[in-house]
């Protein structure tokens, strides 16, 4: 049984060329929830940091660490950066420069 060819030289025919249609312009897509980052400045030693998940507030604050490195501590434990407090807190990899707020201007 042989297939039938459909002629499309008259349906192309009917059609604009790609060229000669007028492009519709899509909106924008801006993210659900405006996310700024812990300004790198801001992460000294004695800051505050909070952060929120599933109806969940988690606090934390900037120290020295041994080296004179700034660390994040959470709930008495040290940890290097704020990725590694972050999946601490939340229980799975975050990114912690946007996980994390600074307490004084509730930025985050």
């Amino acid at each position: 049984m042989a297939k039938k060819k459909r002629d499309r030289s008259a349906t192309q025919a009917e059609q604009p060329k790609a060229e000669e249609q007028p492009k519709a312009e899509k909106p924008e897509k801006g993210s659900k929830r405006h996310r700024t980052t812990v300004p790198h400045e801001e992460l000294v030693a004695g800051t505050a940091l909070t952060a929120t998940l599933k109806g969940q507030t988690f606090s934390a604050s900037v120290v020295l660490g041994p080296q004179g490195k700034p660390e994040v501590e959470l709930d008495g434990a040290r940890y290097p950066s704020l990725s590694a407090a972050g999946k601490a807190a939340a229980g799975y990899p975050v990114n912690g420069w946007r996980f994390w707020r600074t307490a004084e201007t509730g930025e985050q």
